[in-house]
């Protein structure tokens, strides 16, 4: 086993780039769940392809309320475009979103940041949040978003808490 890249911060996620033919490629990504997101080459070097994705401070207590933020992340195999799952603070409470970020630099550094999906009434916790993100073999989106600390909300089809969601590249 060898250490290809080190010195990251609450790491919570990785995505490899399926589109990586040299060494100086973006060869992966890892997220931060305090709101950054690193690209790795295939050299080894490590810089910021995304940084503060949150509208609000994520440290606190840890275990506890210091455990929410950036979640999830896949990269699109069509358009190298990241998706990733998020927290964002609406009046002191946190609420999950899907969002997409988009680059001109060949995957190394974010241009744009697109919100596919907002999910305004589903209030999350800590640790019971919005997290993985992937591709189905329908190239659909596949959202895992958590219960919320609301063990019945996987039952109540009113809200996406405790769902799988199953989304378009669009948001629908």
């Amino acid at each position: 086993v060898e250490e290809l890249a080190g010195g990251f911060q609450l790491p919570v996620n990785i995505a490899f780039n399926p589109h990586a033919h040299h060494d100086h490629d973006p060869l992966f990504y890892v997220v931060e769940l305090y709101g950054q997101i690193k690209v790795v080459s295939g050299e080894g070097v490590v810089s910021t392809y995304a940084s503060g994705l949150l509208n609000f401070d994520p440290t606190g207590e840890f275990p506890g309320s210091g455990e929410q933020g950036v979640a999830g992340i896949v990269v699109d195999p069509a358009s190298g475009d990241l998706f990733i799952t998020v927290m964002y603070d609406n009046g002191g409470t946190h609420f999950p979103r899907v969002e997409r970020l988009h680059s001109n630099d060949g995957g190394f550094t974010m241009a744009t940041r697109t919100i596919l999906l907002s999910m305004p009434n589903d209030p999350m916790g800590q640790s019971h949040q919005i997290s993985n993100i992937s591709f189905g073999p329908d190239g659909k989106l596949y959202v895992h978003v958590g219960d919320g600390f609301d063990h019945a909300a996987g039952t109540d089809l009113s809200v996406f808490r405790g769902k799988i969601v199953r989304m378009n590249l669009d948001g629908s």
